[in-house]
């Protein structure tokens, strides 16, 4: 017999996956549903939507014999069934309980690749399902899932027990979509009694028509429950586009061959070829029930439809498209260059032509990358409700473009980052409802969490509207700890920065959310990492805002080239204003390589690049300025020639080379020369300490309140 390959275990691995990811998407909407709950507990949709997600969880987990998480998934759907029926009114322990289980569950997820599971989670488990089933009116006495599964069936349709006729037929590509048709089965006997089965073997061919990979099976099970006619349905909810299904009651059935033993009957389906008429079971059935039924169906292929407009790709598959398409720019630079030393008019147009289909490719890939940011501004409705509760503190959270999108790979850190700035500002910023009513602010505070596109830069920011930054407090701090000396001027903008050092903290005590000084400085590092800067802007009494800005994606960029001598340096596209002639007032400071010149009656500072990175500038000629704004500052740029718009594929620099400032990484020109990607923000953060103790004292410039680069020493 040949091997199949991928193997079955390979395949259990990718359904298993599979299943993870889809069930981790459900825990994200029931952690939605349940926030949205703790607002407004009587909206009937968002308690269906958390019932609907607990349902789909318990489902899924059932197809792969998950049992653990069906247990407790059960329980916890228990609850929702007796919210919605009326039974239980919805309060702040039941909500608790159910964002405490919400965890629990995923937990249980985690843990699926165990055989008996980690001892301590299924103790746990055991002690929040007592905790549900008693808010029930329970016992509180800890079950298995089928204990648990029949006893609330039997309570929810009075102990009576109903006998159903099963009919499922599976489709020839139900194996091919991920189902395995025994798995529903071993689902359906969870739910209830299955007392007899039949294999459907009429449609299974010829042995040398076999097809390995396709469905040929179905079953007839005689079932026995104290559920109704839709929960059994429900059972097959995710194979409803994979399966013709029929349930009846069994003493509504018509005539057909009784059921026999499951053992006997799949040996004897196989000879007898048994199968229902599908006329006569549609006329058993009642019109109405078959209109829902089709009903339900349509409405599965809609949603069917729509998700299949979704593929799920692995992350390293994507990055390696990236690399790919990067590889691809380079060496389309390559061929234009080759082009012009060859003076071929039409070895010019066809590089020409490769290059735009290169630059589409290049945004289409970058494109797939990009993801919206409001999956990580949602997680933090969570952290709010739990963190002002442990406070004591009223809090709303406020979101704001969380349709903006940013790469992937950056999302995924600045996730950390933006966790401890809401947790500073709860802890930190936002008064207690006493003090806020005392000074006449309203009882409920208010963090807001803001995203938007500014310069081909993405712009993220987190306000609160509390106390501010008490800035003699933490220069105070500073002067005690050496930071800084007891008569240096510093501006505002210098002393907000200061809690931002490292083990930097004004906190009075140690709590569990904060003042032990560890996050500001590994924030600001953090969003450094992606070439970002981050500011703070704060006005005591009125509440403090966290500006973060962050480029749009790490790994291709539309670039300005520049050379100085033989040096080549890249400027990101989008801050370049524009290029103009080397002022006459720059040449009054050739010897420092900082200064300050007019650009049309505004008064900006500038660097000599050969003479900040000590490069040898180039033979005697015509330089040029160019003048970059990053935010809301400009600063000019001295160059000694440019070479106009360059796509650059972004390389980081080796550990060798990560102590030279103001360098975000490297790119390979399609010369095969390196070039160096300035950091401009790094530029002015570089002349802004030079200035300070134990800097160089020879750049004539700090940065103001509104980290603008102002001048503190006349240039003569």
């Amino acid at each position: 017999m040949s091997q199949i390959d991928p193997s079955d275990e390979e395949i259990l691995a990718i359904a298993r996956a599979g299943f993870l990811d889809e069930a981790r998407d459900m825990l994200r909407q029931f952690e939605e549903a349940l926030l949205a709950l703790d607002d407004e507990p009587d909206d009937q949709e968002t308690l269906n939507s958390a019932f609907r997600a607990a349902h789909t969880i318990k489902g899924t987990a059932g197809l792969f014999g998950c049992d653990r998480v069906v247990a407790f998934t059960h329980d916890v759907e228990t609850l929702l069934e007796a919210v919605r029926s009326g039974q239980y009114q919805l309060n702040d322990e039941a909500m608790a309980l159910l964002l405490s289980s919400r965890d629990q569950m995923d937990a249980l997820l985690g843990d699926v690749e165990s055989a008996s599971g980690d001892p301590d989670l299924n103790a746990m488990s055991k002690e929040l399902s007592a905790d549900l089933r008693a808010l029930l009116g329970g016992d509180g006495a800890s079950s298995s899932a089928s204990d648990v599964q029949q006893a609330s069936a039997a309570a929810d349709a009075g102990g009576q027990e109903g006998v159903w006729r099963v009919w499922v037929q599976f489709g020839l590509d139900a194996l091919r979509n991920g189902l395995d048709p025994l798995s529903f089965l071993r689902y359906l006997s969870t739910q209830g009694t299955v007392r007899k089965v039949k294999v459907l073997s009429s449609q299974v061919p010829d042995l040398l028509a076999l097809d390995a990979e396709a469905c040929h099976m179905g079953f007839e099970a005689e079932f026995e429950t104290s559920g109704d006619r839709e929960s059994i349905i429900s059972v097959f909810e995710f194979a409803v586009d994979d399966c013709e299904l029929h349930v009846e009651p069994l003493q509504a059935a018509v005539a057909l061959p009784g059921l026999s033993d499951a053992a006997v009957n799949i040996v004897d389906a196989v000879a007898s070829n048994v199968q229902p008429a599908d006329d006569v079971l549609a006329e058993a059935e009642p019109a109405d029930r078959r209109g829902a039924q089709g009903d339900r169906r349509k409405a599965s292929r809609d949603r069917r439809g729509e998700e299949t407009r979704f593929v799920r790709v692995q992350a390293d598959k994507l990055d390696s498209l990236i690399d790919l398409v990067g590889e691809l720019v380079i060496a389309s630079s390559g061929a234009q260059l080759v082009a012009q030393q060859e003076g071929s008019s039409t070895f010019a147009e066809a590089a020409l032509r490769i290059r735009t289909l290169v630059e589409s490719a290049r945004d289409g890939a970058l494109a797939l990358r990009m993801v919206p940011i409001g999956e990580t501004f949602a997680r933090f409705h969570r952290v709010v409700r739990d963190v002002s509760k442990q406070l004591g503190k009223q809090v709303d959270l406020q979101i704001s473009g969380a349709d903006t999108e940013l790469d992937k790979s950056m999302v995924e850190v600045i996730a950390d980052p933006l966790m401890h700035l809401v947790r500073n500002s709860l802890d930190h910023g936002l008064e207690t409802t006493e003090e806020r009513l005392a000074i006449g602010k309203p009882e409920r505070g208010v963090i807001a969490l803001h995203a938007y596109h500014e310069g081909g830069q993405v712009m993220i920011e987190v306000t609160d509207d509390g106390r501010g930054l008490n800035r003699e407090r933490i220069l105070k701090k500073a002067i005690e700890r050496g930071l800084v000396r007891p008569d240096q001027a510093m501006s505002d903008h210098d002393v907000d920065q200061l809690i931002c050092a490292p083990g930097f903290s004004t906190a009075d005590q140690v709590t569990d959310i904060s003042g032990r000084g560890v996050g500001m400085d590994v924030v600001k590092r953090s969003i450094e990492s992606l070439r970002g800067q981050m500011q703070l802007a704060s006005e005591w009494g009125r509440g403090t805002t966290t500006q973060i800005r962050l480029p749009l994606t790490l790994a291709i960029i539309d670039g300005f080239l520049t050379s100085v001598g033989g040096t080549y340096y890249v400027l990101p596209m989008e801050i370049v204003s524009e290029c103009i002639d080397v002022p006459p007032e720059c040449a009054q400071t050739q010897d420092v390589g900082v200064g300050y010149f007019n650009l049309r009656g505004e008064v900006l500072p500038y660097f000599d690049i050969a003479l900040l990175h000590k490069v040898k500038p180039g033979p005697a000629g015509r330089r040029s300025l160019v003048v970059a704004r990053d935010g809301h500052t400009q600063i000019g740029l001295i160059v000694d020639k440019l070479h106009g718009e360059y796509q650059t594929v972004i390389k980081p620099l080796s550990s060798l080379f990560r102590h030279l400032r103001a360098i975000a990484g490297s790119t390979i020109l399609g010369s095969g020369d390196v070039a160096l990607v300035l950091d401009v923000p790094a530029l002015v953060s570089y002349a802004v300490e030079a200035t300070r103790p134990g800097g160089s004292g020879r750049t004539p410039f700090s940065l103001n309140s509104n980290g603008t680069p102002e001048q503190t020493q006349r240039i003569s």
